[in-house]
């Protein structure tokens, strides 16, 4: 028999359509209730490279019990909400405790905010739950971009690497499993691993020069800089009309504070080699005095070596060349004015 379950005016729901809140709180809750109830989900989760690599010297495949915690609420007056305590025991000894701090898969919340988060609640003892895992609390954050982040008691992941993690579980995912990919997948397009095609922005001189040699391009993570969505490709406009003349693939996309983490990053096997030679090569010709890196939040992109040339120099209808745009493959490939 085949039996599907619709809420409202949906043809196809689960039990993550039940759970309270915006999609925000039904994503992180969805997520604490698979981990908890899903081996083949928990096993994904930790299998994610970053997660992995902090994780290697703990044997949790030992581990004869998990407890699960959702907005847990602190001890202290201010009334704190942990978005997602997992605790692993055995023989009820503590072997690890991982508290996440989830922002939306929708959000360009900065990874480094949510980790001094993460942080104040694991150094204050904020919650009684991790009272006896003193020395064996990692703090993750979950965010929309990846952050690089030094502290060696934290990660930074992305909704991103869940959705892959899940992904890669096909095709034999448990059902509980694949209502909750298929959920995260549907959050406003969140299927489409990247929202919006081509990111078009204004570029001066000097960052072109750094684009053609490295391949590498750096603003800042705060105000009108900031992201909305997250581009499959990117495209420079010139000074005098905003002509456009090549497409370049957005490889990675890395939130680094040079100031504190650059060289830390340099040693980071997480991330590919060749980024971060890049990135090294970038850093000695825009900043050749380490002592004058910035201290802010930069967004780091990495392109493709294989820019797309546009042979039609496509520019704005309008002329003005100060903003920031999104602009459709399609048009910029066969428009000269978009």
């Amino acid at each position: 028999m085949e039996n599907s379950f619709r809420l409202y005016n949906s043809i196809s729901s689960s039990y993550f359509d039940l759970i309270s809140g915006d999609k925000e709180t039904q994503q992180t809750k969805g997520l604490g209730l698979i981990l908890s109830k899903s081996k083949q989900s928990l096993k994904a989760f930790l299998e994610i490279n970053s997660i992995k690599s902090k994780i290697e010297g703990i044997n949790l495949d030992c581990s004869d019990r998990l407890i699960v915690n959702c907005e847990p609420i602190s001890n202290s007056e201010n009334s704190y909400r942990a978005d997602i305590i997992l605790r692993f025991y055995k023989k009820h000894e503590p072997i690890l405790a991982l508290l996440i701090e989830a922002k939306s898969i929708n959000k360009s919340t900065s990874a480094e905010n949510a980790s001094d988060q993460v942080k104040k609640y694991i150094e204050s003892d904020e919650f009684k739950e991790l009272g006896n895992f003193k020395d064996k609390c990692l703090g993750i954050t979950l965010t929309k971009l990846p952050s690089y982040i030094s502290d060696e008691n934290m990660i930074s992941i992305t909704w991103n690497d869940i959705i892959t993690a899940f992904y890669n579980v096909k095709p034999h995912r448990e059902p509980l499993l694949d209502d909750y990919f298929n959920f995260l997948t549907n959050i406003n397009g969140a299927m489409k691993f990247y929202e919006k095609e081509v990111f078009s922005i204004p570029i001066g001189k000097g960052s072109e020069q750094a684009i053609k040699d490295f391949y590498v391009y750096e603003c800042p993570n705060s105000s009108s800089f900031l992201i909305k969505y997250k581009p499959l490709f990117i495209t420079f406009r010139k000074s005098g009309g905003g002509e456009m003349e090549k497409i370049y693939k957005v490889e990675d996309i890395i939130i680094l504070n040079f100031k504190k983490d650059y060289k830390a990053f340099l040693k980071d096997d997480n991330y590919d080699l060749s980024y971060r030679n890049r990135v090294e090569r970038y850093v000695n010709f825009v900043w050749p005095d380490e002592n004058k890196l910035p201290s802010d939040e930069k967004q780091v992109f990495i392109l493709s070596e294989n820019p797309i040339e546009l042979k039609n120099r496509p520019k704005p209808k309008n002329g003005n060349n100060s903003f920031r745009a999104y602009y459709e493959l399609a048009d910029l490939l066969n428009k000269s004015e978009v």
